[in-house]
């Protein structure tokens, strides 16, 4: 529930940021943020919880991963651009590998 709250009330400040940026470029600022919380998320006593964490990492982070490299190439020439990228490498997005199962 706090989540959802969080969410809710930091979305409205996030879009008004993210409205000058490209759309791809922003949806991977979107991801990058999404990984960085859920990866410091970790709830040992109630393991639906916990796959649901592993889930939205594996969702969020996988995302910003790929999204990184794609867009390291097509902002390369736009230093803006690339330090709004850089700065949302965070250490989630960089050192995620797939947690939960695939099926």
């Amino acid at each position: 529930m706090k989540l959802v709250l969080a969410l809710l009330l930091g979305l409205p400040l996030l879009a008004g940021a993210q409205e000058k940026l490209p759309a791809d470029v922003a949806k991977y600022v979107e991801n990058a943020e999404m990984c960085e919380h859920f990866a410091g998320e970790w709830d040992d006593n109630d393991k639906a919880r916990q796959r649901e964490i592993i889930q939205a990492i594996d969702q969020s982070c996988g995302a910003a991963q790929r999204q990184l490299k794609r867009l390291h190439v097509k902002y390369a020439r736009q230093p803006a651009i690339k330090k709004v990228i850089a700065a949302h490498a965070n250490d989630a997005v960089m050192s995620f590998r797939i947690q939960g199962k695939r099926g």
